[in-house]
């Protein structure tokens, strides 16, 4: 008699949205979304298909901070927001010196790399 193999499914994780920033090798801030930033990434560096036309040959790039949204719906509404500040808040928003009111603080914190923290 053959015994049935029961798969067991674990409950799928609900998709969380990235807000993020790019920081290209001329110093320009590129703002997107994604549910995966790091394979992101790797589309604007070329390494994958899909990429953003506006960052080819803008490289290296750099993923300098990360804001965690509950949807995409809402992820796309902060993209927009964040396209509006100047870039020297954007700056201070990345070395978590400004917190617009709009971004609201959310259980998980909002990531930097650490050598956008090191920058004065």
């Amino acid at each position: 008699m053959q015994s049935a193999i029961i798969a067991e499914t674990a409950p799928t994780p609900k998709t969380h949205w990235q807000l993020y920033m790019l920081r290209t090798a001329a110093g320009s801030l590129y703002t997107g979304i994604s549910t995966d930033p790091q394979r992101r990434l790797r589309q604007h560096q070329g390494e994958l298909t899909g990429g953003s036309r506006a960052l080819r040959g803008k490289g290296p790039l750099q993923l300098v901070w990360t804001y965690p949204v509950e949807s995409r719906s809402h992820a796309s509404v902060l993209e927009y927001q964040l396209k509006q500040p100047k870039k020297a808040d954007k700056e201070r928003l990345i070395l978590g010196h400004w917190q617009p009111l709009w971004l609201a603080p959310c259980a998980t914190t909002a990531s930097t790399n650490s050598s956008a923290t090191e920058v004065a």
